[in-house]
């Protein structure tokens, strides 16, 4: 696992990483400051930011070579761009509620997209940038680790996880990878402690060191789970027709970017497709397909306000090849573009 220095540098309010290119994005972090040290700081040990930049509510800590939490309450004052170089890494961040208003007519509306787990998981060196927005408390949690040995250091079966992550871990898949998840409300308790830590002193050390242990298998927990939904192929045909409805839907939702084919997810299921596609669509009030598009679009508004991809990867993390493609389905389900929302959408 590398988890390189973070550095951080101010920008102007209406920077725009995509509008830059490398070379230029080289250029701007040439006098950064750093704002976190994972390779440099000892085992055991908090790392600590620095007074100058004005920072509070962020929490880091090293329990080891392969292993990192980190809690952010922070609220920024100022806009900033931060870089850092990752590689050999599996991230879990899990974020307890990211809010959104709109407006219908004068009515205004409040949408909790939470709680939420984003996976990530980078085999080879990438240089990642973000620009958190100002002004806006997003909380969340992420645990860091080694992604190269992490099923072995947990006594798992890779077999037991989803294809996407069996790829990279068997070196077919190089490229970064990155998964959401709509937790459920029992996960709530789990993050909330993180934000109301019980102990300090001493002890909070080897709190945070058993907080990491219990979201990572948390995090592993989901994702086996995931494939359970989706690889598994042999299924009780007598189970009542309204369970295996329901069943597609979770199927669904762990893999709205994609999706098993409607043939394939009706044979797990062992009922017709015609029977699926009715069923479903009289349960929940649209197709297997549109279901699937709300999720993806639900899932792009979390990381477009999240603020920590372009538009182009954010179409990709949730399934659509084609940026085009991906911005067109966005228009026809919130009315205006990627970069329209993520611009003018208030906290």
């Amino acid at each position: 696992m590398h988890y390189g220095d973070e550095q951080m540098v101010e920008v102007g309010e209406e920077f725009d990483l995509a509008e830059l290119s490398h070379a230029q994005l080289g250029s701007l972090f040439l006098d950064a400051q750093r704002l976190t040290a994972f390779e440099s700081t000892p085992d055991g040990n908090f790392i600590h930011v620095p007074h100058s930049l004005g920072i509070e509510g962020l929490l880091c800590y090293r329990i080891d070579a392969d292993r990192m939490i980190e809690i952010n309450e922070a609220v920024l004052d100022r806009p900033v761009a931060i870089r850092n170089t990752v590689c050999d890494l599996i991230t879990f961040q899990f974020v307890s509620s990211v809010k959104r208003s709109e407006f219908l007519g004068k009515r205004k509306n409040v949408h909790d997209l939470g709680p939420a787990l984003v996976v990530s998981a980078v085999p080879r060196q990438e240089t990642t940038y973000r620009v958190p927005k100002t002004g806006v408390q997003i909380r969340h949690v992420a645990v860091h680790s080694t992604l190269s040995t992490l099923m072995e250091r947990l006594s798992e079966s890779a077999e037991e996880y989803p294809r996407w992550l069996r790829e990279i871990l068997s070196g077919q898949h190089g490229k970064p990878r990155q998964r959401v998840f709509f937790l459920e409300d029992r996960h709530r308790e789990a993050i909330w402690s993180c934000f109301h830590l019980p102990v300090n002193g001493s002890l909070l050390g080897k709190w945070i060191s058993a907080k990491f242990d219990e979201l990572l298998c948390i995090g592993m927990q989901i994702l086996k789970t995931s494939r359970t939904l989706t690889d598994r192929r042999a299924l009780d045909l007598d189970r009542p027709f309204a369970e295996k409805i329901r069943q597609a839907r979770r199927i669904l939702g762990m893999e709205y970017a994609n999706p098993p084919p409607i043939p394939e997810l009706a044979r797990q299921l062992g009922i017709s497709e015609t029977r699926l596609k009715t069923g479903f669509k009289a349960m929940q009030g649209t197709t297997l397909m549109q279901y699937c598009i709300e999720k993806r679009i639900e899932a792009a508004r979390f990381l477009l306000k999240d603020n920590r991809h372009s538009i182009a990867e954010i179409g990709s993390i949730v399934g659509y090849e084609d940026p085009s493609a991906f911005s067109r389905a966005f228009r026809r389900a919130c009315g205006c573009t990627p970069r329209q929302w993520r611009s003018s959408n208030p906290p």
